[in-house]
Parts: C-alpha cells; structure tokens; sequence
C-alpha cells in the first residue's frame, strides 16, 4: 500500500514539474516568411538565410556585405550547406522556410542561436558592423526562447533599402 502511494506522489511531482518547467524545454520551431516589398518583387534580388552558432558570431556580424555578396565569394560557398536562398524576381513576392525544410535538420545540428538575413539590394552601400548595414539582419534562431511563444511565424519584409523583422523578438 505504502510503494503505491510513494509511486503516487512520485508521479504527481513529476507531473507538477513538468508543467512548472516543461515550457523551457521544449523549444519551439516557427515558420520563417519572407516577403520583398512591390519594389523589390519584380527586381532580381537573393536572400541568404543563414544560421550560425555562438563561435562563428562575430565573424558574421564584422563580414563586409560587398565582399559576401562578390561573385566566387568563399565564405558564401562555405556556407552553402546551411543556408537557405530566396530568389524574387521571378515569382511569388513571398517564400516561407518551413519547419520541415531539410537546412533546419543543418541548423539542428549546427547548434544555431542566430539567424542571419542577408539580401543583395539593389543600390550603393556603405559596409558596416551588424544591423547597422542595412543589407544583413541579425535575429535569434527560429526555435530561440526570445520570440514570444505566440509567434508561429517570423515575418520578414525585404524593402527596397533594408531588411525589415515584422514578428519583434524579446531583448537579451
């Protein structure tokens, strides 16, 4: 009598703590979708997103945007296996990146923390670090604690002169 009450009360607080702490171990996957602006639709643009991981950071954060986007660049063909490419210009004005998609089983493996937008807009730019370049965008990966566990989806907006997060992530 008294081992099926301990078993009981055993299962109860794992239960209990299951649904205490259960939350901030299940990580969630969103949707990514990427729409281009009507300016940008009908132009030949590509998108790169990318997912990196804690040690390759600051490499992609200080990269200049002009030498990434040069023909026979070779951090770019390094980086093909885990990144997904987005071409507007020749269709539909949005694409979505869904939880099935075969570079999320990569970004798995990878350990990625951070989702990096990179467009080749049309235009002149001025190389800078971080978001301040307005052809990169830094975001937390697709399954990170920071997007709000209502946001199914990561909206992304590609305009004419910058990279635009629709769907806005919790700060550090």
């Amino acid at each position: 009598m008294k081992t099926i009450q301990f078993r009981h009360c055993v299962l109860g607080l794992l239960f209990c703590g299951l649904l205490n702490g259960g939350c901030s171990i299940i990580r969630v996957s969103r949707t990514i979708n990427v729409t281009a602006s009507n300016s940008i639709c009908n132009k030949s643009v590509e998108v790169h997103l990318v997912g990196i991981n804690s040690s390759e950071i600051d490499l992609w954060k200080t990269m200049s945007m002009t030498d990434y986007w040069t023909p026979g660049n070779q951090l770019r063909k390094s980086a093909k296996e885990y990144t997904y490419v987005i071409q507007f210009g020749q269709g539909p004005c949005t694409a979505t990146l869904g939880k099935k998609d075969p570079v999320r089983h990569t970004w798995k493996n990878r350990k990625v923390e951070y989702l990096f937008v990179l467009a080749d807009l049309p235009g002149v730019f001025t190389d800078s670090v971080g978001n301040a370049d307005a052809r990169r965008l830094q975001l937390p990966a697709a399954n990170s604690k920071r997007w709000g566990w209502r946001d199914k989806k990561i909206n992304i907006r590609i305009e004419e002169s910058n990279i635009v997060s629709l769907t806005i992530p919790k700060p550090d």
